[in-house]
This record gives structure tokens, C-alpha cells and sequence, in this order.
């Protein structure tokens, strides 16, 4: 699959998972929200005591200081950034917890383990997930074996995920990561910008 295939794949989940989590979600946001604005306050804080600073010194070095005050801000915004990047993934990832936890997310279970077998593309697989969900994982498996016509075996060796399934081959030589982790990963990029906009 190409690059562009898998993106839009993953553009095509990440989606999904926004639609189901929807409702959950508008806490999560006006938390977020609060977060941004704390760092982007801390942000110009920081700035403007560099500012302070450089208006400080004399002329001869005004230049000097100025250049790294810039390299300062732009080092100190990209790690405030990448913090909001992090803290936005973890609450996503409490809130898909919280809700698989309650079998709220057993449908979505069931998609991400039919588009890895769509995606691994053999007669016969394996499946893995955690053991709270290895349940719901069996109960997927019956329903896509029947409608996709395919062998799959759901194994009981723990795979380290909030939620999610990793599909492979029967002879391993073919795998798929469906894993929340693995696509919140993918959609950092998109998480980033997001933030950013957020913080300028």
C-alpha cells in the first residue's frame, strides 16, 4: 500500500474514532483548551522576560542577545508544543480507556480488527489484544470470520495497547499494528499543527 493509500486509511479512522468518541470528547476539549492557554501564557511570560533582558544590555551586545533570545523562544515554544502534543494524546487515551472499560467501543473493536484482516489480505490470521478486551476481540472474530470468510484465531498473548488489535499471518510474515497508540502516532503531525495554531 502507498504512502498516500495508508494516509488516507488512517485519515479514514482517525475520523471514525472522532465520530464515536464525539460526546466524550467536548470535555476533553475544553480541557485541552485550558492547557494551551496556560502554556501560551507561560510562553509569553518567558518571552517577554527574555525581551526584558535584551533591553537590558547595551548596544554592543544588543545584536548577540537578540539572536539567541530568538533561538531561545523558538527552542522554549517548540517544547511547550510538543507538551500540549503529549498531554492531548494521554487524555485521548484516557478517554478511550474509560470508555472500552465499559464496552462502549466494542463496535470500533470490531472495525479496527476488519480492516487489519482487509489489510493483511490472507485466508488465515492471528489476533492480539490486551486481556480486558480479549472477550470482545473473540466475539468480533466470530462475526468478521463469517462474513469475510476467513480463518481467525484469537491468541491470548497480551499486546501492550489501551486499545486496539495487531493482526498477523498465520506464518508471521504479514502483520498490521491497529493499535489507538499506533494511530495517534500517525496523526501526530496533524495533532501538532492543530496545537500550534492554538498557541500562535
Amino acid at each position: 500500500m502507498s504512502l498516500t493509500g495508508l494516509a488516507k486509511v488512517v485519515n479514514e479512522v482517525a475520523e471514525k474514532i472522532i465520530d464515536n468518541l464525539e460526546s466524550s470528547f467536548q470535555e476533553l476539549s475544553t480541557e485541552i483548551k485550558k492547557i494551551i492557554e496556560r502554556e501560551r501564557e507561560e510562553t509569553s511570560r518567558i518571552v517577554d522576560e527574555i525581551v526584558e533582558q535584551a533591553d537590558r544590555r547595551s548596544e554592543m551586545i544588543r545584536s548577540r542577545t537578540l539572536s539567541l533570545t530568538q533561538v531561545r523562544i523558538r527552542g522554549r515554544k517548540l517544547e511547550e508544543l510538543e507538551k500540549c502534543v503529549e498531554e492531548v494524546i494521554s487524555r485521548v487515551l484516557e478517554t478511550v480507556k474509560e470508555k472500552s472499560s465499559r464496552n462502549e467501543l466494542d463496535a470500533y473493536l470490531e472495525k479496527m480488527l476488519e480492516e487489519a484482516v482487509d489489510i493483511i489480505g490472507v485466508g488465515k490470521v492471528k489476533a492480539y489484544t490486551n486481556p480486558s478486551l480479549l472477550e470482545s476481540l473473540k466475539k468480533a472474530s466470530v462475526k468478521i470470520s463469517k462474513k469475510k470468510n476467513i480463518e481467525i484465531t484469537v491468541l491470548d498473548e497480551p499486546v501492550d495497547t489501551v486499545f486496539g488489535v495487531v493482526v498477523r499471518s498465520h506464518d508471521d510474515s504479514v502483520s498490521y499494528d491497529n493499535r489507538i497508540e499506533t494511530k495517534l502516532e500517525r496523526l501526530k503531525p496533524y495533532i501538532r499543527r492543530n496545537v500550534a495554531s492554538l498557541l500562535s
